[in-house]
């Protein structure tokens, strides 16, 4: 029976499944969410054990029967699946390590003020999520139990990933809502099929002025996911999102597009801070007195930079897409701007708004009129 091989990769993949729960089940690393992740690889291991049976009652009645090959076939199948779930878990464990590294490093404060932030965002967006927060290289977010058979097709448990750096919390808090905002379109299947719908019809009717309609298709695909979380920092963020992503938005070429689609397509810089500007005058004009300065700093650069402006930029800055946006994130996703604002208004500390405070402070710190 040619099993023999497939049977050593099932202990190997025990001997690693064992080792991690080791590791998983002591007290400092527990971390009840991810239960979902250990539930699908154990339901992984039962289907080997159930498909080696169904293949080897098989292949004692029809050793060379299709239906025996096909059993086989499903065995290894099962095996290369629990595999993938097991790199999964691997992956959790180099977080986890990590975490626990810093979490009792002298970087524990800034973990802390993210797992707060976190939850403060989590709610303002309606989201049940687990998050945890790591010191790396960079913003961004790692969904880590995405498409397992347990946990369904929606992530539940995210590392965020944050810069190792010395700068004040509230500089870099409203980059943590853009972040989170990915876990929220995560959510929203239905607002990224109108948008591709949206620009599909828009393909249609441009193509006599762009020159590459598939690249302009490709980029816009991507460019919505950033451009929504973009939205998505403004509506819980306010003010301060704006002057934080003003810092944050630095570029040496702010109207650069990708040309290369196997490489990062991410929104030129410029066109980030037209469609924040948009949504910033919308929701809170009586507020932008507050942020003037980031505001004219970084349309400075803009201006130094205009020569670098490249021609298909406008045509690509399509004002029907980003009207969508402006319009339709805000109607689609859970948020709390109008009471932000509010707040600001009122000058309400974020002491005594607990709801909203790592927010409130942020905007403190931002907003020349919204003094402490």
């Amino acid at each position: 029976m040619p099993t023999e091989l497939a049977e050593s990769q099932v202990a190997y993949l025990r001997g690693k499944f064992e080792a991690a729960r080791e590791v998983l089940d002591t007290p400092d690393t527990r971390i009840p969410a991810t239960d979902s992740i250990h539930s699908s690889v154990e339901d992984g291991f039962d289907n080997i054990e159930e498909t080696r049976f169904l293949y080897e009652r098989a292949y004692d009645q029809e050793p060379d029967a299709e239906a025996t090959h096909e059993l086989y076939e499903e065995y290894l199948e099962a095996i290369d699946t629990v595999a993938l779930e097991l790199q999964v878990l691997e992956v959790e464990l180099v977080y986890l390590d990590l975490h626990q590294y810093q979490r009792h490093s002298v970087t524990s404060g800034r973990l802390n003020h993210a797992s707060s932030l976190s939850s403060e965002l989590a709610d303002a967006f309606g989201m049940d999520i687990t998050v945890l927060p790591v010191i790396w290289d960079g913003f961004a977010i790692d969904p880590l139990d995405e498409n397992l058979p347990a946990t369904g097709d929606l992530s539940q448990i995210y590392v965020l990933i944050l810069p190792r750096t010395q700068s004040d919390p509230e500089f870099y808090a409203p980059i943590i809502a853009h972040e989170l905002a990915h876990a929220a379109l995560d959510r929203q299947e239905d607002l990224k099929a109108d948008f591709y719908n949206v620009l599909r019809d828009v393909q249609r009717r441009t193509r006599q002025e762009i020159d590459d309609e598939t690249h302009f298709a490709r980029s816009w695909r991507t460019w919505f996911e950033e451009l929504f979380c973009d939205a998505c920092g403004v509506l819980t963020f306010g003010p301060a999102y704006l002057s934080s992503l003003a810092r944050h938005l630095y570029h040496p070429n702010p109207y650069y597009i990708e040309s290369d689609t196997d490489r990062d397509l991410h929104p030129p810089p410029a066109l980030r801070f037209d469609l924040v500007m948009d949504l910033s005058e919308e929701f809170f004009p009586d507020l932008l007195d507050g942020i003037r300065d980031d505001r004219i700093a970084f349309e400075r650069h803009l201006d130094a930079l205009e020569h670098s402006r490249p021609r298909i930029y406008d045509t690509y800055d399509y004002g029907e897409l980003r009207t969508f946006i402006t319009q339709e994130v805000p109607a689609s996703v859970d948020h709390d701007l109008e009471a932000l604002v509010d707040d600001i208004t009122a000058g309400v500390t974020p002491d005594d708004q607990p709801e909203r405070s790592h927010r409130l402070a942020a905007n403190q710190y931002w907003l020349d009129t919204y003094p402490p």
